[in-house]
């Protein structure tokens, strides 16, 4: 049992997130995100030789939001309200069990974008669809401050590219990431789709963001967009 729960990551509650943060949405732009995952292993041992072992696995899974507007509006009383959509979010789950061993291992992957990258995928479907797949594998190295700054620079440098360096980046960038190459040039093999300026850059500050952060490959991306 201890080998299985060995890989089972606690999360807050949703109930007791939302209703601590609740004030907090109320009166900023706030969205606030919560998960919630249990767990339950019964082990029973039988007298029946042809079934001396059963073992019976639950797992429970509560995901909760609260996303403010976009945009808000007065109304008769002066009260804000909601006018139009909420800010975008994605958010994927994915549960796998590896049966090596006594009782074998459970690995509980999630995933969530929100705002601005959230913003971006909803423009890539096949870079959306991986976020809720939840297949990306991410140790505690990518999201290392160091790392996000430098990630963050690079995509402040993809912002300003000039259309001719945009598009001439986006056709070979420096992606290192097997599975999302492998999408980004199964969608579009001859870059054929690729000949929109401002898509390019969307497309680019995706690649960087969820591409691997090993130290080659940053230097790669700061090479790439001229970041000495």
């Amino acid at each position: 049992m201890g080998v299985m729960m060995k890989a089972l990551r606690a999360l807050l509650p949703v109930a007791m997130l939302l209703s601590a943060s609740g004030w907090i949405a109320g009166c900023q732009d706030t969205l606030i995100y919560g998960e919630s995952t249990a767990f339950d292993l019964a082990i029973h041992v039988n007298d029946n030789p042809q079934t001396p072992l059963e073992v019976n696995a639950g797992l429970k899974r509560y995901v909760g939001e609260m996303a403010p507007p976009v945009l808000t509006k007065d109304d008769d009383q002066g009260s804000k309200k909601a006018a139009g959509e909420a800010v975008s979010s994605f958010s994927g789950f994915a549960l796998t069990y590896d049966r090596e061993g006594i009782f074998g291992n459970l690995f509980i992957r999630t995933q969530f974008a929100s705002g601005l990258p959230a913003q971006l995928l909803a423009n890539e479907p096949g870079a959306a669809v991986e976020v809720v797949k939840a297949d990306f594998d991410r140790g505690e190295a990518f999201l290392a401050e160091d790392a996000q700054n430098r990630v963050d620079a690079i995509q402040d440098r993809i912002a300003a590219l000039d259309d001719a360096t945009a598009l001439a980046l986006v056709c070979n960038p420096p992606v290192t990431h097997s599975v999302m190459a492998a999408k980004i040039t199964a969608m579009d093999p001859t870059c054929q789709r690729r000949s929109d300026p401002a898509a390019a850059r969307k497309l680019l500050l995706v690649q960087a963001t969820l591409d691997d952060r090993t130290e080659p490959n940053l230097k790669a991306w700061e090479a790439a967009v001229g970041i000495p």
